[in-house]
């Protein structure tokens, strides 16, 4: 596996296991230990673990090393509010053009096909063109 493919799918697997709470907000992520029981070097692993970082799943303690990050109240019903406007949008969207939540989904499907080409190091990363999607609005 390459290496920055092997970086992408310990972050999967790390974002799996945080998303399931089997690594629980707070608790300590040790480069080392996952190192070994993936059985590889660190390296990989701390670059996933930057990834991480950043998309806000992981936070780095000075001197510490990096913890699942742990979301506040005011966080939670922030998300909680967002989600609840965005399910209000797709069923508003959806009533009044159907087609647009199958283009959606076309759409979706693809950019998922080309992570995983990507992912996995293969030449054709990028989807042909398409034509941009009709406007709903």
């Amino acid at each position: 596996m390459q290496p920055h493919s092997l970086c992408i799918a310990i972050a999967d697997k790390l974002r799996e296991r945080i998303l399931t709470h089997q690594m629980p907000p707070g608790s300590y992520v040790n480069d080392g230990a996952l190192a070994l029981e993936f059985g590889i070097s660190r390296t990989p692993v701390r670059e996933a673990m930057k990834l991480l970082c950043h998309e806000g799943l992981l936070t780095a303690q000075v001197r510490r090393g990096m913890t699942v990050t742990q979301l506040t109240a005011a966080q939670v019903t922030e998300a909680q509010q967002l989600c609840t406007l965005l399910e209000q949008h797709l069923v508003t969207l959806a009533r009044s053009a159907p087609g647009a939540c199958q283009e959606l989904t076309h759409a979706m499907h693809a950019m998922a096909q080309a992570k995983l080409r990507l992912a996995s190091g293969s030449s054709k990363a990028h989807p042909p063109y398409a034509a941009p999607a009709q406007s709903v609005a």
